[in-house]
């Protein structure tokens, strides 16, 4: 995959509602500049202004994630797998996406510290799951205590 191919794929197709793109080899880097995806990802959230549902993988850094929380207004549905460097990709998320409602984060970097933060903005939200990150049971307990009508 390369970030031309999702530039293309965004500018082409504004009208898209859902997007997926799993990728195999999530540490692989975009095949002809040897980038992360991010640019390719954000102009799919800035040109798609419809998008509700996202699902993405891959070389990543925490620059999509700051794409998101600012494009992806309408998003209600995000999944996330290998992706992202730090606690601030979270952040950028839960204070941008203010229609999200699923948030489903596997084997990505983001911390209890960033989720307890910013837990007053899932208010939203019904579904919080996270696999594999560095969040611990009683983090987990806390937010569910804090946030009783959220499935953690």
């Amino acid at each position: 995959m390369s970030n031309e191919a999702l530039i293309t794929i965004a500018k082409r197709r504004p009208n898209l509602t859902r997007f997926r793109l799993c990728i195999i080899n999530p540490q692989c880097p975009d095949y002809l500049t040897n980038q992360p995806l991010d640019d390719g990802f954000g102009a799919i959230v800035e040109h798609c202004k419809n998008l509700t549902r996202l699902s993405l993988s891959g070389l990543l850094t925490d620059r999509v994630f700051e794409y998101i929380g600012t494009y992806a207004k309408r998003l209600e549905m995000l999944s996330l797998a290998f992706a992202g460097k730090s606690d601030l990709g979270l952040h950028y998320i839960l204070s941008g996406c203010k229609n999200l409602r699923k948030l489903e984060i596997r084997d990505c970097p983001f911390g209890g510290r960033a989720l307890l933060a910013n837990a007053a903005k899932l208010e939203t939200m019904r579904s919080l799951w996270m696999s594999s990150c560095q969040v611990n049971y009683e983090e987990c307990k806390f937010l569910g205590r804090k946030m009783p009508r959220l499935n953690v």
